[in-house]
């Protein structure tokens, strides 16, 4: 494979009536991809939650599904005005998305599986392209646990395999369990690093992807603020230079139904992403959508022989020169020496322990190690001013060098240095500001202008 366009869609989320509703809001970024000639795309997180609505039948339900209809655009005057009329009676009677996904979940979890399957099976074999689906709360084929899961299909509609979200989102944590690894999925179109949502922010997670062979990373999110979109953005393109591989991420927009009070909307820019050295404005990005808010689709070539010679000849060999067996030894003692560190309570944790008298009704089998400040492991420490005296120092400050010893200082400086004013001994304790940017100059300029 030398050259591989991939499209990547920014989906808005809607209450669909029916399956066929959903195929066909679906087949639209399908045509648009097929007409940039991609063979790889990207659904973005939580998408897939849309197959469960046409399953929920009860009268509340509805209400939401006629009030959605008619808030969408193209929506006809009957419909805006059902929309309107459904919208104020489901709010009377307290309808909420989310405590129906939850319901179903528990009963017909299987069922939404099975249409999840259905759906995105049938497109990529009408389609011809790699789908990357996008995430839904869905039983582990593995285990049968209900996780935030998302599918890998091929042009043949052959299902892959699937990544499960591993760091839950608050969102999350009463619909869906934790996945437990990460997995590298094998297509025609290249091996693909699934990350869902938060699990991007971990560096690791690249990294462990990386080492089993990954070409692309694929990051999908739903984000309900603009400061978690960012960090997820900045968090991704992170992961695709640490690695040295392609990347996209696909990003969620619209309505939030699946929020348990805030209606706030999903947000996000969707991009594709390469190596800063193999993009035209070296900053890592290809191509990116220009609004938050909007549906869309992106498309961008990825040229991999490129890729290939940039891991032989970049400065930054992380490819090529990387200890991976030293690494990984380094890794799991580290985070081994993590988990063995004594567990600090918490304030309100230490009263209630200290109400708690042995034998009491509530209190503890076994007592619980209260750890002080000064017994936790000490990572790093600053014993000393910078730069560190000297005895010429020592003598002007009137202390011998016995005495500077015994305070910590260390003496390793020439001795004709001559030794800091005590009058800038402050410039020793606080960080010095930085020079002015050409900005800040025309900034101060045209406020002298101005007055």
């Amino acid at each position: 494979m030398d050259r591989l366009v991939v499209a990547c869609v920014q989906q808005r989320m809607h209450l669909p009536h029916s399956l066929d509703d959903y195929r066909e809001d679906v087949r639209r970024f399908l045509r648009v991809a097929a007409a940039k000639q991609a063979r790889l795309v990207i659904f973005p997180e939580l998408g897939g939650v849309m197959v469960a609505p046409p399953i929920l039948d009860d009268f509340r339900s509805s209400l939401l599904k006629r009030a959605d209809r008619g808030r969408r655009r193209g929506a006809s005057l009957w419909q805006r005005t059902t929309g309107a009329l459904a919208g104020s009676l489901a709010t009377l009677l307290q309808a909420d998305f989310r405590r129906a996904l939850a319901a179903l979940l528990d009963v017909g979890a299987q069922e939404v599986w099975g249409r999840y399957v259905e759906v995105y099976s049938a497109l990529a074999r009408e389609s011809g392209m790699v789908l990357v689906a996008p995430s839904a709360y869905l039983p582990d084929p593995r285990d049968g646990v209900v996780r935030n899961l998302a599918c890998v299909f091929s042009a043949n509609g052959d299902l892959l395999g699937h990544q499960a979200k591993v760091v839950l989102h608050p969102a999350d944590v009463d619909l869906a369990q934790p996945g437990s690894t990460w997995d590298v999925i094998q297509t025609e179109v290249g091996r693909l690093g699934l990350i869902l949502g938060s699990d991007v922010l971990y560096p690791e997670v690249g990294r462990v992807l990386a080492y089993q062979g990954a070409d692309v990373l694929v990051c999908q999110a739903a984000c309900t603020d603009v400061l978690l979109y960012n960090k997820i953005r900045a968090a991704s393109l992170a992961r695709m230079q640490d690695n040295q591989l392609y990347a996209a991420a696909s990003f969620l927009v619209g309505d939030n139904r699946l929020s348990r009070a805030q209606r706030t909307p999903f947000v996000g820019k969707s991009a594709i992403f390469a190596p800063q050295e193999l993009t035209p404005r070296a900053n890592g990005v290809l191509v990116e959508m220009g609004t938050q808010r909007s549906e869309g689709v992106l498309a961008a070539p990825w040229d991999f022989p490129a890729l290939k010679e940039l891991w032989e000849t970049s400065e930054t060999p992380v490819r090529r020169q990387i200890p991976l067996a030293q690494a990984g030894q380094a890794l799991a003692q580290l985070y081994a020496r993590l988990q063995a560190l004594p567990r600090v309570l918490e304030p309100a944790q230490l009263a209630l322990n200290a109400s708690q008298k042995p034998g009491s009704a509530g209190a503890e089998e076994e007592p619980v190690a209260v750890v002080g400040l000064e017994e936790l492991t000490v990572v790093s420490s600053i014993t000393n001013r910078w730069p560190l005296w000297n005895g010429a120092h020592a003598a002007a400050e009137g202390m011998s060098v016995e005495e500077l010893e015994e305070e910590g200082f260390l003496f390793d400086f020439d001795e004709a240095a001559p030794p800091p004013p005590r009058s800038e001994s402050a410039a020793y304790a606080e960080p010095r500001g930085e020079d002015e940017t050409d900005e800040m100059d025309i900034v101060a300029k045209s406020g002298s202008a101005e007055e």
